[in-house]
């Protein structure tokens, strides 16, 4: 399926469940440019590096590979310098296209590199992780983590092409795989009932990898956030609709140490406490529902472990989307009814992490 993010100076394509094979063809499609730099992890390069070599291979072009380590603690300012000095030793051009092929981190971080090296080279994002197919790789958010909280340095930038192969899905690890589950259920919150009931309804086809139900699901998914990118791209308003779960879940990943819980596992358990709030404040009771579909995909749905509230409320306050030193969040008072920029007391704040805590 062909996706367009129609956006008014930088529109380009997603195209999703086309095998890794066709990706020389399409780099050739949309540049001239003879080389590309490919940014992988180890995992990712080494289950595929060899077919996505063959296919550059074949339509004539040459690489240059940069392997980075699996995991968050390579999304940084130091391996971006390491990066930019590879380029430089490669002798990259204005013109010559970074390929980011692996999961988020892997995205973010190759993204974040293209847009700032010679002010801006071209990106082609070619995600293998769900959790990037469904959300991270279209948009254009590039960025790094500090120790003090994630993406905190970062542009929008966005990609010249997406190349999204759902089969590479089939080799993820169960707890990776429903790591990107989360960001499929917050999607249907954010569109409504009717994806909500196919997740459910299909929950068992999505457990099992089913292809044809996966490429529905991405398909969705990227529909959805092109639809929220194209009226807001830079996350003046209504994109930030696409943070639901990550006020809490970011803190959590940042207090127990980048790597103790997925992003997923976080925003999973951060759609919760979203949920919760807005039940707090006046919304539909839908607590029970998402948590019954977040379970029944095997993600977390309450806080385990050593997260003292007091130091997760400094983590929020230190969010992007905190405004005037306040936490804001993005709440679902029903399916398909989601708010962004609800400020929300302190003290309530700690009620939900306190529920949370024993849940």
């Amino acid at each position: 399926m062909l996706i367009k993010v129609d956006l008014p100076f930088s529109p380009y394509l997603v195209r999703v469940g086309e095998s890794i094979e066709e990706l020389g063809i399409r780099v050739k499609e949309y540049t001239d440019s003879e080389r590309v730099f490919i940014v992988s992890d180890r995992s990712v390069s080494g289950l595929y590096i060899d077919r996505v070599s063959a296919a550059l291979k074949k339509c004539g072009l040459k690489f240059d590979i940069f392997i980075v380590e699996d995991g968050e603690g390579s999304k940084s300012l130091h391996k971006a310098k390491e990066i930019y000095m590879e380029m430089s030793r490669r002798r990259v051009e204005r013109f010559t296209p970074v390929l980011g092929f692996g999961g988020g981190v892997v995205g973010d971080l190759a993204g974040f590199s293209a847009s700032t090296y010679l002010r801006g080279v071209p990106f082609i994002n070619v995600p293998t992780s769900l959790l990037a197919q469904v959300d991270s790789a279209v948009g254009g958010k590039t960025g790094v983590n500090l120790p003090s909280g994630k993406n905190l340095v970062g542009t929008f930038y966005q990609p010249l092409y997406v190349h999204t192969d759902t089969e590479l899905l089939g080799t993820l690890s169960e707890r990776e795989y429903a790591s990107g589950l989360a960001e499929v259920v917050k999607h249907a919150l954010i569109q409504g009932e009717r994806f909500l009931g196919f997740i459910r309804d299909n929950a068992d086809s999505i457990l099992s990898r089913d292809s044809a139900v996966m490429e529905v699901a991405v398909s969705e998914c990227v529909k959805i956030k092109a639809s929220v990118v194209v009226e807001d791209e830079k996350e003046r308003g209504l994109r930030r609709v696409l943070n639901l779960g990550h006020t809490l879940g970011h803190a959590l990943e940042t207090s127990g140490g980048y790597g103790k819980l997925t992003h997923g596992e976080a925003v999973s358990i951060g759609m919760v406490a979203a949920c919760r709030i807005s039940e707090y404040l006046g919304g539909k009771s839908i607590t029970e529902e998402v948590v019954e579909v977040l379970e029944r995909l095997g993600l977390p749905v309450g806080i385990t472990g050593d997260h003292d509230p007091e130091k997760l409320i400094e983590i929020m306050k230190l969010d992007k989307k905190v405004r005037r030193g306040r936490i804001e969040f993005v709440l679902p008072f029903s399916p398909g009814e989601v708010r962004p920029g609800v400020e929300v007391e302190e003290k309530l704040i700690k009620e939900v992490i306190r529920e949370l805590e024993q849940a």
